[in-house]
This record gives C-alpha cells, sequence and structure tokens, in this order.
C-alpha cells in the first residue's frame, strides 16, 4: 500500500497548466493555418509561440508524476494513471470522431476525409499512433508521449526510486536519448523520446529541489544539463515543428527563450516563495485543463467553420467558439472526469490487487 503522505498543492503549477491550455487554444484558433493568418494578423505572429506552451505539460509532468509516484507501488500507481486519463479521453474521442467522421468538416490543411471508422476504434486506445493509426484530434499526440514517460516511471517503480537513481536517470536519458536520434536507432527513438526527454527529466529534477529545499551540487548540475539540452531542441527540433505556414516563420531565438521562460516559470512556482501561493481559484483552473485540453480542437473548428459559413466575421466566430468550448469542458468535467476518474481508478487498483494476490496461486 502507499507510504506517501500527501503534500500540499503547488497551485501555481496548476495554473500554469491551465494557461498553456489556452495559450494552445489561441494557437490552434489564429495562428494554425494559413487562412487564419490572412484573419487576424499581426495576433497570429503572437499566438503562434503559444504552440511552445505544450512543452510545459511535459515539465510538470516529469515534476508531477515523480512526486505523486514516490512512496507508491504499482498498482496503486497504473490506477491512478489509467483513472486519470481514461474516462475524460474516451467521451472526448467520441465527441471527435463523430466530428471527423459523421459530420465530415472540411477543416483546412489536413487530410480528415482519410480517416475512418477504424481509425476512430483504435483512438480509444490511445495506443493509435503505436498502430500507425491517424490522430483523431491532433492534441493526442501529446498523451502518447505522456504514455511513454508513464511506462518508463513503471519500471523505475518495479527497479525502486530512490534519489540517486532519480538523478542517474535524469541525467542518463537526455544523453542515451540523444545518440539514438543521432544514431538513427528507430526503437530506442520511439521508447525514449530525444525531443521530450529533457523536458521531462527537468521536471523530475526540480522536484528533487523541491522536495530537499534547494539546490545541491548534484540537482544543480542535472538541472543545468538538462537545461542546456532543452536550449539544443529549441532550436534544432521545436522551431522547425512550429514551422507550419508560409506566412509565419518561427525565429529560432524567440522559441528558445518562450520555452527556457516557461522551464524559470517552473522553478519559481516550485521552488521559491511562489509555491506557498494558496488561491483556490487554481486548483479549479488545473482540474479543468485536460477536459479543455481534449475537447477544444476538433469542436472548436467545427464551431468557427459553421459561424463562418453563416457569415460570422473571424474574431466573433472565434468567439463563439470559445464560449461551445467552455460549456463543453465543464460538462466534461463536471460529468464525466470529476465523478468517474475516482472510480475508475479504484476499480481498476482492486482489481490489480486482486490479480496480484492470486498470481502465485495460478502459477
Amino acid at each position: 500500500m502507499s507510504t506517501s503522505t500527501t503534500a500540499p498543492r503547488l497551485r501555481l503549477l496548476d495554473g500554469t497548466r491551465f494557461v498553456a491550455a489556452v495559450g494552445i487554444l489561441l494557437y490552434h484558433y489564429t495562428a494554425r493555418y494559413p487562412s487564419q493568418v490572412e484573419d487576424f494578423g499581426w495576433f497570429s505572429h503572437v499566438t503562434t509561440y503559444a504552440a511552445l506552451l505544450v512543452y510545459s505539460f511535459f515539465m510538470i509532468s516529469g515534476f508531477v508524476i515523480l512526486m505523486t509516484t514516490w512512496g507508491r507501488d504499482l498498482p496503486t500507481y497504473i490506477a491512478s494513471r489509467v483513472g486519470r486519463l481514461y474516462p475524460a479521453y474516451w467521451v472526448a474521442v467520441l465527441i471527435a470522431g463523430f466530428i471527423v467522421i459523421v459530420l465530415r468538416p472540411s477543416f483546412p490543411g489536413e487530410p480528415w476525409r482519410d480517416i475512418g471508422w477504424e481509425d476512430w476504434a483504435i483512438n480509444f486506445t490511445m495506443l493509435q499512433e503505436a498502430f500507425g493509426a491517424a490522430n483523431l484530434d491532433g492534441v493526442y499526440w501529446t498523451l502518447y508521449m505522456e504514455l511513454k514517460f508513464y511506462l518508463l516511471i513503471g519500471v523505475f517503480l518495479i527497479i525502486g526510486i530512490t534519489r540517486e537513481r532519480v538523478l542517474a536517470f535524469a541525467l542518463l536519458w537526455p544523453l542515451i536519448a540523444a545518440w539514438a536520434k543521432s544514431a538513427e536507432n528507430a526503437l530506442l527513438v520511439e521508447v525514449l523520446m530525444p525531443n521530450q526527454a529533457p523536458l521531462f527529466a527537468f521536471g523530475m529534477v526540480l522536484y528533487l529541489i523541491h522536495r530537499e529545499g534547494g539546490f545541491r551540487v548534484d540537482t544543480a548540475l542535472a538541472l543545468a544539463m538538462n537545461v542546456a539540452f532543452i536550449a539544443y531542441r529549441s532550436a534544432e527540433a521545436y522551431t522547425p515543428f512550429m514551422d507550419r505556414t508560409d506566412e509565419i516563420t518561427p525565429h529560432s531565438g524567440i522559441v528558445t527563450t518562450v520555452v527556457l521562460a516557461t522551464a524559470f516559470a517552473m522553478w519559481a512556482f516550485s521552488c521559491t516563495r511562489l509555491q506557498h501561493v494558496r488561491w483556490g481559484w487554481l486548483t479549479t483552473a488545473g482540474a479543468i485543463t485536460y477536459p479543455l485540453y481534449l475537447v477544444h480542437e476538433r469542436l472548436g473548428w467545427y464551431v468557427i467553420e459553421t459561424l463562418r459559413d453563416h457569415g460570422w466575421a473571424a474574431w466573433p466566430a472565434v468567439g463563439g467558439a470559445i464560449v461551445v468550448v467552455a460549456l463543453a469542458t465543464t460538462a466534461l468535467y463536471r460529468w464525466v472526469d470529476k465523478p468517474f476518474s475516482g472510480r475508475f481508478r479504484r476499480v481498476i487498483e482492486r482489481q490489480l490487487r486482486r490479480d496480484a494476490v492470486a498470481a502465485p496461486k495460478g502459477a
């Protein structure tokens, strides 16, 4: 059973997740495609950099998953991740599939007509990329990265999580992943995620610093190494990933600055006096972030397209989409995520413990 204690909630990290989700929403609605750049002009050149806030999710996961896993056993860990991710995700996949496959909107620049019922079915697993199937919603790629990180932490949990092992892992993971990428080792690249590894590792080291109340020589060095990796990846991988339209060419210096500023904010919110901020509304904002992230893209685009077809101008159409997505987010949180995540987690944990007890008898 779990031996961990409940730590005070870092509410500014909750707020960071919400701000990141809102920034990504604005990017998707105003800067993702050439037609949007034509409609929103200078605003698109600002919100295009909000796409970089997606990388904060990986940093926060590195911190939070290590924090919530430390001192727990494998059944508790698996149940908590499955219960957290899947109930809201399944409903979001239903919504996205209905929009993409049944309604068949003409989203710009995407081959949605090629997505079929079999893609919809496999998307319910969250493992569609592993099977070469299309994501019904563009944001699902990040969930696949998270799943692979959870798998690595699960293996880590079996071995045993200690301070020294966390440091060794956070130092070696980005290095081995970088070697795998340079060596074009497809299997290791798939498992180790070279572009995301330093972000997750940064969050893990940051948790050690938070846990210990300040820097030590080894944690400072590990943090600095991962910051250097993040800066390198910002120019080498994150900037090209943002180059989605001919109208906007991202500046690598701005990309690096935004990503490193996000990392600095995470340190400030978790390792300085700001960690003691107790504004309750930040927790609420953090709680609705996942449902908002899941439903905003496909549903928002569909609403915008429908309103534009009925003569709405660009800005009012985006405003209408935000209202609809806010209502959908609230419904998904109140009627799915909040009531079912905990129940599903408890069911999964009970079953895993029963299986663990029964396994020796059946061996």
